[in-house]
């Protein structure tokens, strides 16, 4: 599959040799059928979710990324983009080059490993050193040991920036990884997913009154939010969820802050496990200290509101989803609050549910490392990525 792909790209890069963008490029590669055969992207379906979360007047839309995309979570998408960009670019070298190297989260994780081992490639990827061993594991679990983990040490620099420098050293001083292209997701994520925003613009009849996304690198704000903002003419109005405990957007006031009431519990007090010694709270996606840098300030500019929510407000939202057989994760729920909430204004809210519930999720850190509700929650994944398709 890698060969067929490098062929397409390589025909492409070397018939249009005055094209000096790669972006163009992308573009026009990124809308070749057989590439996205190859890269399996696809856009995913926007669903009502109005009845699942119970709104009593108003409509929530939500992108079904986990759905679309499965286990591998929202990142497939962004991982798949960003190594067609390096392909563009090796082939401009005439280089036939597949070892790639990140650094982020478990959805990107997943995605690079699950690419590394469709296309019989080397992944390396660099994680922050409060990842706890157990997620390590169930990444090379799921993945089937098909990326290589590096926890980045302490390099005083704070929580997401320990890991991005030592990324960046890697990547710059050592020689293991010299061959090793740096996909770079925290930087071009947003950049080279507009088109599937465009596509999704283009799935809906009529514009929301907001769209509710998280944010972590800037790939959803930047690649798909924005743009639906845009083909509706800045109508749509778009809101953020941030943990209490991480604000991390301020524009001298320029947006509203909204503060939640309480949650009333109604869930299970080992429902989710606490986060690891040194995070403050167990929101997986959104940065906790730092809002990734690398967002252009223009791209933050287009956030209206911030929607400050705490630990029983998504907790409750995603114990109510599981039960109503819509098992989702712990940043997705987050959206979900803020959501009903907006549409329970009248209007209608579109948001994103970016992977399905896993089994990290349960039973660490809550009563000695394991827990009751682990063995009646049945997280929607399998033991492995699975089979690439063919």
């Amino acid at each position: 599959m890698f060969d067929e792909l490098h062929t397409i790209v390589s025909t492409k890069v070397h018939s249009n040799p005055f094209e000096t963008q790669t972006r163009a490029l992308h573009s026009a590669l990124i809308s070749d059928r057989r590439v996205r055969e190859i890269l399996e992207i696809e856009t995913p379906e926007v669903e009502d979710v109005s009845e699942i979360v119970e709104l009593s007047k108003g409509k929530v839309l939500a992108v079904r990324m986990d759905k679309a995309y499965g286990i591998t979570g929202f990142k497939k998408p962004v991982i798949a983009s960003l190594i067609l960009k390096r392909l563009i670019e090796a082939a401009r070298r005439n280089e036939r080059n597949k070892k790639w190297i990140d650094g982020g989260n478990v959805n990107s994780s997943l995605a690079l490993a699950y690419f590394a081992r469709k296309f019989a490639g080397d992944a390396a990827y660099v994680m922050s050193r409060f990842f706890p061993q157990y997620v390590l594991d169930y990444i090379r679990e799921i993945s089937g040991d098909s990326i290589y983990l590096i926890q980045a040490p302490n390099l005083s620099l704070g929580i997401e920036r320990d890991f991005y420098q030592y990324l960046v050293q890697l990547v710059r001083t050592d020689p293991r990884y010299k061959r090793y292209q740096p996909l770079w997701h925290a930087k071009y994520s947003g950049q080279y997913t507009r088109f599937l925003g465009l596509e999704l613009a283009d799935k809906l009849s009529y514009a929301p009154d907001y769209i509710v996304t998280a944010i972590g690198a800037g790939s959803t704000l930047e690649g798909q939010a924005i743009p639906i903002k845009e083909k509706f003419d800045g109508r749509p109005k778009i809101v953020v969820p941030e943990h209490f405990r991480s604000p991390l957007l301020n524009f001298g006031g320029a947006a509203t802050t909204i503060r939640n009431g309480r949650g009333n519990k109604g869930y299970p007090a080992d429902w989710f496990s606490r986060p690891p010694e040194g995070i403050p709270h167990y929101v997986i996606g959104p940065h906790y200290e730092e809002m990734n840098p690398l967002i252009s300030k223009d791209v933050l500019r287009a956030v209206d509101r911030v929607f400050l929510y705490e630990d029983d407000d998504w907790k409750e939202m995603s114990f109510y989803c599981h039960q109503h057989a819509m098992g989702i994760g712990n940043s997705s729920a987050a959206n979900l609050v803020i959501a009903k909430r907006l549409a329970e204004e009248g209007r209608t809210v579109l948001t994103f549910i970016y992977e399905p519930f896993r089994s990290i999720y349960q039973g660490h850190n809550v009563h000695d490392h394991d827990s009751a509700i682990r063995t009646r929650v049945q997280p929607a994944e399998e033991t492995t990525l699975g089979q690439p398709h063919r």
